[in-house]
């Protein structure tokens, strides 16, 4: 409330400045007041929190909209209701608050709103419902821990002469280990290991297949003389060596597969080994294990003793060890000897009365070493035992009590996720991972596969609609980041790995009354670094059929429904208004307003946007009169009266002394 002054007395006008004097100001006296202005306060007022749902506060400048059919009001007054029709109104008038309600889309069922729109009625019904939308798009993110399988590590050996010799173990997976395994996703997982001395030089490799608990279940190992050859020509390659009849292992060094293993044949100092999977230019480690060798005509120079000497070709004696030898006397074919013989640097003596200076003799070596060899011969007296069953205890031969127990951390991990038909039936998806590691050009490869709990055959389908495949192999970089994934496949012999990017996984739910359901996987957000398995989908925009079971106000007044298959969406949105002038609105009773002549016109939208304050949901607004101040400001004028009435009973006193004194 202000005032203003009634009448005026002017004693003295005002007068301009003259020459050297200065002007002078006008002297009047005010006569009375009047009431000149009764003015709205609009400022915020205190919250006070119900915990209703609907009963919303503006925190900031605008009004709620409410109808009654005919024309627009306002308010701030924030305690709303749902009628019978589940109408959004204003409990203390019944007028119906207005907003926008959202639009369903036909084809993808997803509601949203459009503020540009005229505002309208509210209507939240009980038996909404939310349609049932197919899964085109699962995404995941989250960890693979990249020390999974077995983790390499090293131990300390000693040989005949004391020496102390540490070999290092490192395993991996190659295209052998698939094929051994029988397939890429079996529950035994083969692992080609490799054996490396102090000076990195490969000194024995084989490999090893363990069941789901880190249990050997099967071995092997090349760990004799090893050649590293590359094959000139299709079908053949060559090696040198001593002659005699061995046992070869042929191991392709890209693929790790073992291509040939038989006996063989080296004369003149060299051996052909013919296959038909030898290709030319590819480099291959061949392993030959000496088996026997037969020496003819030889005459010794000493009686009673044949050595080294006494054979003219030094191709013919064999590789250092120990061997079973048989000395034949050539003139009737009688053996003479027969017995254990060390053969070291190329040096042997054979020691018997019966051997004379003037006979031939033929003499036999037979290597004492049984097939398959399970062991990793470090030195001469020093070597590795290689476990064929059980725990992963690697040992040394000699001394079972020097061991290393391998340590193995399960490779694959699995993780699931409900999609949706588009009739809303579910299904679980397994994704299945099994870490590869280094795999051909790849890094950090894992080979991945889904499944459905329910069995529908899946079918991956590759960037160029390529459908041959049997699952999918993902790499990360060396900083564990995705990189990309391809599709994998296997023919019951052969491992190979497509150069197509795959994504897309599909099956068939005809039996439940739908098509096929087609998903895209992303798997862009998945990381491999040294830590716990913790990859999860976090997104799949399939859904079942849902019906409304509650629903709730944010700040923006958007109403969002939460629905019975546990998701939610929106409903609608209260509109706000805001004037020029609020003061300028004219009060109609019931905390309503309506525009004025100088109110300005109402400018609708949505709240938080264009200069509108934003909702509190679960208060109301209480008075913006300060209680305390206005309580303060009564005292005082209480205070300012009663001493107003105190100066004339002063002054009465005071000439009542005055008269006493002349008397």
């Amino acid at each position: 409330v202000t005032f203003q002054t009634a009448l005026l007395q002017t004693l003295k006008a005002a007068r301009a400045p003259q020459n050297n004097v200065g002007g002078t100001n006008p002297i009047q006296i005010g006569l009375g007041s009047q009431l000149a202005t009764v003015d709205k306060i609009m400022v915020q007022g205190s919250f006070q929190n119900t915990g209703r749902k609907l009963d919303l506060a503006i925190q900031g400048d605008g009004f709620f909209v409410l109808s009654d059919g005919q024309g627009y009001y306002y308010t701030r007054a924030g305690a709303l209701d749902v009628d019978m029709n589940g109408t959004l109104i204003h409990s203390s008038t019944g007028m119906k608050v207005q907003g926008w309600t959202a639009v369903q889309d036909p084809t993808t069922g997803q509601r949203y709103i459009d503020t540009n729109q005229p505002i309208g009625d509210i209507v939240i019904s009980a038996g909404m419902t939310m349609p049932a939308n197919a899964t085109t798009l699962a995404r995941m993110e989250g960890n693979l821990n990249s020390t999974s399988g077995i983790l390499p590590f090293a131990m300390t050996v000693t040989d005949d002469n004391g020496q102390q010799h540490t070999v290092r173990f490192v395993f991996s997976r190659t295209e052998a280990d698939i094929a051994r395994q029988n397939g890429p996703f079996t529950e035994n997982q083969s692992y080609t290991w490799r054996a490396y001395d102090e000076s990195n030089t490969l000194i024995g490799e084989g490999y090893v297949v363990v069941n789901q608990f880190g249990r050997v279940v099967e071995s092997a190992s090349h760990t004799s003389t090893r050649q590293q050859v590359t094959a000139t020509q299709d079908g053949s390659l060559t090696v040198n060596t001593r002659n005699g009849f061995y046992y070869v292992a042929v191991i392709d060094r890209n693929t790790g597969r073992t291509i040939y293993e038989d006996e063989n044949t080296a004369v003149g100092g060299s051996m052909t080994i013919n296959d038909t999977d030898i290709v030319a230019g590819r480099s291959y480690n061949v392993y030959l294990y000496f088996r026997r060798n037969t020496v003819t005509s030889i005459t010794p120079s000493t009686g009673g003793q044949i050595t080294q000497a006494d054979i003219t070709d030094p191709l013919n004696i064999p590789p250092d060890g120990t061997y079973r030898v048989r000395v034949i006397d050539e003139s009737n074919d009688q053996v003479i000897f027969e017995g254990s013989v060390n053969v070291t640097g190329g040096n042997f003596t054979i020691t018997d009365s019966h051997i004379s200076n003037t006979g031939t003799y033929t003499v036999e070596f037979v290597s004492t070493v049984s097939l398959p060899l399970n062991e990793v011969v470090v030195a001469p007296g020093a070597s590795i035992s290689i476990p064929s069953s059980g725990e992963l205890r690697f040992y040394e031969s000699d001394s079972p009590s020097n061991f290393v127990v391998a340590r193995f951390e399960s490779p694959r991990y699995v993780t699931a996720v409900e999609v949706y038909d588009t009739l809303g039936n579910p299904y679980s998806l397994y994704i299945e991972f099994i870490r590869l590691g280094q795999y051909g050009d790849m890094k950090n490869a894992w080979i991945w596969r889904v499944y459905t709990a329910s069995g529908e055959p899946i079918t991956y389908i590759d960037a160029n609609e390529g459908t041959n495949y049997v699952g999918g192999i993902i790499d990360f970089n060396e900083s564990g980041r995705f990189t990309n994934t391809y599709g994998i496949n296997w023919d019951g012999t052969n491992f190979t790995v497509g150069d197509v990017e795959l994504r897309t996984i599909q099956f068939d739910a005809s039996h439940m009354g739908d098509g096929t359901v087609t998903i895209d996987l992303d798997l862009t957000a998945l990381t491999q670094f040294a830590g716990a398995n913790s990859a999860t989908f976090t997104y799949q925009n399939g859904n079942a059929l849902g019906t409304l079971q509650s629903f709730a106000v944010n700040e923006a007044g958007q109403i969002i429904g939460t629905f019975s298959n546990g998701l939610t969406d929106l409903l609608g949105q209260v509109a706000l208004a805001i004037f020029n002038n609020p003061a300028g609105l004219t009060e109609v009773g019931n905390s309503l307003y309506v525009p004025s002549a100088n109110s300005g016109l109402a400018q609708i939208g949505a709240a938080g946007t264009g200069g509108r304050g934003t909702l509190i949901p679960g208060a109301l607004e209480m008075s913006n009169v300060d209680l305390a101040e206005e309580f303060t400001r009564m005292i005082i004028a209480q205070r300012g009266f009663q001493a107003n009435a105190r100066v004339i009973t002063t002054a009465d006193t005071i000439l009542g002394e005055l008269v006493a004194l002349r008397r």
